[in-house]
């Protein structure tokens, strides 16, 4: 048993199904429930809709990082309480899985409209959406703490649902952010958001990729989404639903031990299709079941008494070592590393402590400054750090 937490809610499974265009429509939505994720949030829902352009998506085939300049769903309020209505109407066709509204407004009291509407169609939470980078100017309302109580409060006192914050990353103060919210009588926060971003730009004409700023999603945002999920564990006991960058069961370990209750797939979706869902909750039960983990709650937060103050972190004397002996360059070879790194681990030591002879690497500890960096950066594990 995996279980999980959203918003208060007991889930049977950690894994959400994040907001955006893959729970858009009820062919969508059946396809991701007949998965049985713990739950599935939907597109954010708007009072008016805004036509798709075209194109709207570019991905970086290295990072595997995408930008998306949608703004929020292209189907009418109307078109949506239809949707939800339906597939509560029908069981969820058997899923015992969570719906929850995303839902998204420009004041407190439009924002509060659409919740009383969602609320009547039968879904189980209300989402906020207050951190799209998409289609506002760099200020967004998550920036601001009375903002996001105003909001908040208005969506709390209307419906009888629990209701969540969606924040993102480029918060100055999170922590006032995050207590905004919970003051307000929010049920549970999301962290985080797209980043705003241009994905590229082609140096010989000009242009961007896309022609506007966007959302940047994917892979590359997971260090900072682990880092903002946390921060927002340590300031606060809502249950936090941590979405950025989950590729696989990894990432979603990750997310976990960093103090989220649940978390949340979406951009792998896109790229890879809703048999990622099944994948992903498959392999995380695999993970715990091999290492006799029966619930997701026995790791949660397991990083969280790692992480340090910097003056905390312990000033020792460690400097770095060859584990096992390397002798790619035997021959003076131009190439270190079968896998192609090319000896990057002496070309970035700045202390030139790393240092090739005919017999092969050598690293003088009299020189090194134990920087770490080529024990991250050596793909065969060969180099250390010791006292």
């Amino acid at each position: 048993m995996k279980m999980g937490n959203l918003m208060g809610m007991p889930l049977d499974d950690p894994l959400v199904v994040a907001p955006g265009p893959w729970t858009r429509g009820i062919e969508n939505m059946k396809e991701i429930l007949l998965q049985e994720p713990g739950a599935v949030i939907t597109e954010s829902i708007v009072s008016e809709a805004y036509p798709d352009v075209r194109p709207r998506y570019s991905v970086d085939r290295w990072s595997r990082g995408v930008q998306n300049i949608r703004i929020y769903s292209g189907r009418e309020l109307e078109n949506w309480l239809d949707d939800l209505t339906e597939i509560n109407q029908k069981k969820r066709y058997g899923s015992k899985t969570k719906i929850i509204a995303s839902i998204m407004g420009t004041t407190a009291s439009e924002i509060r409209y659409i919740a009383k509407k969602v609320e009547k169609t039968g879904v189980d939470g209300i989402e906020l959406g207050l951190a799209c980078p998409m289609g506002e100017g760099p200020r967004i309302v998550a920036s601001d703490p009375a903002l996001v109580f105003d909001f908040t409060k208005a969506v709390v006192d209307a419906v009888s649902l629990p209701v969540s914050v969606k924040l993102g990353a480029g918060i100055s103060d999170m922590t006032a952010v995050v207590k905004a919210a919970e003051n307000a009588g929010a049920s549970g926060i999301s962290a985080i958001d797209a980043l705003r971003c241009i994905l590229g730009i082609d140096i010989e004409t000009g242009q961007p990729t896309l022609p506007t700023y966007g959302g940047y999603s994917g892979a590359p945002i997971r260090p900072i989404g682990l880092a903002a999920v946390a921060g927002v564990v340590q300031s606060t006991d809502l249950p936090v639903l941590g979405i950025g960058g989950i590729t696989g069961c990894k990432s979603a370990v990750e997310y976990i031990m960093a103090g989220a209750a649940s978390y949340g797939v979406g951009t792998e979706i896109l790229l890879r299709g809703f048999g990622v869902i099944r994948e992903l909750k498959d392999d995380l039960n695999d993970w715990m079941r091999e290492r006799g983990i029966a619930s997701s709650e026995e790791i949660r937060g397991a990083v969280l008494s790692h992480l340090h103050a910097f003056e905390e972190i312990d000033q020792n004397e460690k400097t770095a070592v060859l584990v096992e002996a390397c002798r790619g360059f035997a021959e003076h070879s131009a190439r270190l590393c079968a896998d192609g790194h090319d000896g990057l681990c002496m070309a970035g030591c700045l202390c030139h402590a790393i240092q090739l002879s005919e017999d092969g690497l050598h690293i003088d500890r009299a020189k090194c400054d134990g920087c770490g960096l080529c024990v991250s950066i050596c793909p065969d594990g060969k180099i250390q750090l010791s006292w």
